[in-house]
């Protein structure tokens, strides 16, 4: 104890375990897909090793979008933010467009693992393009979205 009585730390309470799993799950997210961006194009040309290595990305990446999405719910709550009046107030406003654009960010990863992916497997060009267009919109999606929660952590 401090000499004013106070406890030598600050303790850990459950809002801010999940904004630290939500934070933790946002850097796998979209480290994971600017690791992805930055070797594919390395990758290719190497065989299935490419396609590898963002299979072996989504093994991690959609739990920590699933961990997102359960913890963003949380810590709305927390926030004292309600669904029936969002647009009441300015947090409740930038809420709605971080979910917007992570809404664009797991679309765009989506449709480019469950229908671009298994086509450019053949190598065509146009298939890599699709693919380079439908990551970097996730990608800058789901930085944009980031931003909005600093924004919203901060209010």
């Amino acid at each position: 104890m401090a000499d004013d009585g106070s406890p030598p730390v600050l303790s850990i309470s459950g809002s801010a375990l999940v904004l630290w799993l939500h934070v933790v799950a946002a850097c796998v997210w979209i480290g994971g897909q600017a690791t992805i961006a930055v070797i594919v194009p390395v990758l290719r040309g190497q065989g299935d090793l490419a396609a590898r290595a963002g299979r072996r990305l989504q093994v991690i990446a959609w739990p920590a979008f699933a961990v997102l999405v359960v913890t963003g719910l949380i810590n709305v709550a927390n926030a004292g933010l309600r669904w029936t009046a969002l647009f009441d107030s300015p947090a409740g406003r930038t809420l709605v467009i971080k979910l917007v654009f992570v809404a664009v960010s797991g679309l765009a990863a989506g449709i480019h693992a469950l229908a671009q992916a298994p086509r450019s497997r053949g190598g065509a060009a146009s298939s890599a393009v699709t693919s380079a267009v439908l990551g970097s919109i996730s990608l800058l999606a789901a930085l944009v979205a980031a931003l909005y929660g600093v924004v919203i952590a901060q209010s």
